[in-house]
């Protein structure tokens, strides 16, 4: 009988704040499935812990990285094939609001309902990054979590136990965690190889996961298209 090959385990680092993070989350989601050697791990971070343990300073607050990035998003997301639209205040959205309830949230689900993790996430990616939609009430968690596929009474106990001090030390320790493995932002991902984990950086350094899990790399699998259910 063949020996079935052993999956290289994947760790994604992610904040829904980081749209980057949104078309990364996507890819490799996509690929757990077409990547038959690859075990994904989705790990929620809180980013503006990783830029402070860092001592790294946001992208957007350099004017010239700012221009950029205004123009290299939907670029992105369109190679990916993906929805994408800036939130109409995005400086509010993402400085002021924040995504700390949300990836609160997010630790709560990977505690409590791993399975509905993925959905979980997706949804909060579309209200950030597609639909301009709040993400910091209890409310909206409960509209993300509806649209999840999360049955009420789990819903229910998730959004009671965001401001636990297990949830809030579980969302902690995963920000150290990737720290530890030298993460300056987001998305940060691991590839545990045989011989020790490799940490990369950045939507653009996709293709070199491939490359260390010797597998092909294109942007999106054939016939895929994810679509925001708005």
């Amino acid at each position: 009988m063949a020996q079935v090959a052993k999956k290289v385990v994947v760790d994604l680092f992610y904040d829904v704040v980081s749209p980057y993070s949104y078309i990364a989350f996507e890819a490799l989601t996509r690929y757990n499935h077409e990547w038959k050697n690859m075990k994904l791990q989705l790990k929620p971070v809180y980013l503006a812990g990783i830029m402070a343990g860092s001592s790294n300073v946001p992208p957007g607050s350099n004017r010239a990285k700012a221009r950029y990035m205004n123009r290299d998003l939907p670029r992105m997301a369109k190679y990916f094939a993906l929805p994408f639209k800036y939130p109409a205040n995005m400086r509010k959205v993402m400085f002021e609001k924040g995504t700390k309830q949300a990836q609160r949230f997010l630790a709560a689900a990977s505690r409590e309902c791993p399975q509905h993790l993925e959905q979980l996430s997706r949804e909060l990616f579309l209200r950030m990054w597609v639909k301009d939609e709040d993400v910091t009430t209890d409310e909206s968690l409960k509209e993300a979590g509806k649209r999840a596929g999360i049955p009420e009474n789990e819903l229910s106990t998730l959004v009671s136990i965001v401001a636990n001090d297990e949830v809030k030390q579980s969302l902690k320790d995963t920000t150290q965690t990737a720290l530890d493995y030298g993460a300056f932002g987001a998305p940060t991902y691991v590839v545990h190889l045989h011989d020790g984990p490799v940490m990369l950086f950045g939507l653009d350094r996709l293709f070199l996961l491939a490359h260390y899990l010797g597998n092909q790399w294109q942007p999106t699998s054939p016939g895929v298209q994810v679509e925001a259910k708005i």
